[in-house]
């Protein structure tokens, strides 16, 4: 797998570092003498010291909707040459932009469903439980990608004893959630549910090997941008039944599936002071 940069030349290192590190806010992603990249997302962006400076083409900067464009309009409205607006040919919602050394920026979301793209570090800081959803379907090409990335969650002995059961019988979760309670409502929120399990006369470790394969399940629709919600204390004989799932096997969880409502920022966190222990 190979992963790539964009570099410019520019005359000015310490103006455009600036620019780009302070009002952009994009880290540095690996500093030289002559040189600096940052990464914005899945896109590392290098500047080198030239004798002239690169102004042709197009940086772009994307969102995940508009509300965060119309923000970062916001912010840059001194250097924008243009409004946010919609662009039905694209299917995007973006605004213009330069740079000090008259770089064309941009600043955009796409309005149409996309291919994976967050980074590894992105899905992990970004992925929330989800509890409203669209009524857009979720075709079953996109949730075999889905699965296809579950495939590689790891299990004690690479034995391979998790499993999924997706359910759109909605009679059944109607069902599943009179036996969970109130806190089972956001499996009616999505089209459908998935139940994640693992056997018990395979794994040896069935309940470790089923939260695992639970997490990669949320980490993975997360990447195709769609949202769940890891609803518990699943593991009944009464629930089983209704799933056809032998009782001697274990469900991790529950979770609703589908294209996310609502949208949160990143929550404020423990330092890794306040959890990491060293002996």
């Amino acid at each position: 797998m190979m992963n790539g940069m964009v570099f410019f030349k520019t005359r000015e290192l310490g103006l455009i570092r600036n620019f780009y590190a302070s009002l952009l806010a994009l880290p540095v992603w690996l500093e030289q003498d002559s040189c600096v990249i940052f990464k914005a997302g899945n896109q590392l962006l290098g500047f080198c010291t030239g004798e002239s400076s690169e102004i042709c083409g197009t940086i772009t900067f994307f969102f995940d909707g508009r509300e965060q464009v119309d923000s970062a309009y916001t912010k840059l409205k001194n250097i924008a040459k243009t409004a946010p607006q919609e662009n039905p040919a694209f299917k995007i919602y973006h605004f213009w932009a330069t740079d000090p050394e008259g770089r064309t920026l941009e600043f955009q979301c796409f309005e149409q469903q996309l291919e994976p793209y967050l980074t590894l570090d992105e899905g992990l800081k970004t992925r929330r439980s989800i509890r409203q959803y669209t009524s857009e379907p979720v075709s079953d090409e996109l949730l075999n990608k889905v699965f296809e990335l579950c495939r590689y969650s790891p299990t004690a002995c690479n034995l391979q004893g998790y499993y999924y059961v997706v359910i759109k019988n909605r009679e059944i979760l109607e069902k599943i959630v009179a036996l969970r309670g109130p806190s089972g409502k956001p499996i009616l929120a999505s089209p459908f549910a998935i139940a994640v399990a693992s056997q018990g006369d395979i794994s040896h470790r069935k309940i470790q090997d089923a939260c695992i394969a639970a997490y990669h399940l949320l980490l993975s629709a997360k990447a195709y941008g769609l949202g769940t919600c890891w609803v518990t204390d699943m593991d009944k004989d009464e629930i089983k039944d209704l799933l056809g799932i032998p009782h001697q096997d274990y469900i991790a969880c529950l979770t609703p599936i589908g294209y996310p409502a609502e949208h949160f920022p990143v929550p404020e966190r423990h330092q890794v002071s306040d959890f990491v222990r060293y002996l």
